[in-house]
C-alpha cells in the first residue's frame, strides 16, 4: 500500500469519527468528546502533513485546510467542558471547507 492510499484511509476515518463523535454528542452519550477528538487529531494530522509535503503552489489551499482543522480542536474542548457553543466551531470549519472546495489544486 502506498503512502497517498494510507493518508487517504486514515482521512476517511478521521471524517468518519467526527462525524460520529458529532452524532453521538447531540444524542447526549457520555464520553463522545474523546471519539470527536480521535477524529480531530487525525484530520490535522494528515492536514498539517499536506501543508508541509504539498506543491508549493498550492500552499495556500493547503493553508485554509489546516486552519480550517485547527477549529476542531476548540470545538473539542467546547464539548469536553460542556459549552453549547462548539457547533459554532464546527460551523466555522465547515465554512472554510465549503471555500476550500471551490479552489483548484494543481496536480
Amino acid at each position: 500500500m502506498n503512502i497517498y492510499k494510507f493518508l487517504s484511509i486514515v482521512y476517511y476515518i478521521g471524517m468518519a469519527l467526527i462525524f460520529l463523535g458529532v452524532l453521538m454528542h447531540l444524542g447526549a452519550v457520555p464520553n463522545t468528546v474523546y471519539v470527536f477528538s480521535a477524529g480531530a487529531l487525525f484530520i490535522i494530522g494528515i492536514r498539517a502533513y499536506n501543508q508541509i509535503a504539498g506543491k508549493p503552489e498550492n500552499r495556500r489551499i493547503h493553508t485554509i485546510l489546516l486552519y480550517s482543522s485547527l477549529f476542531l480542536a476548540p470545538a473539542a474542548w467546547a464539548m469536553y467542558t460542556g459549552r453549547t457553543y462548539w457547533i459554532v466551531f464546527i460551523i466555522l470549519t465547515a465554512a472554510l471547507d465549503s471555500y476550500a472546495s471551490f479552489r483548484r489544486i494543481k496536480k
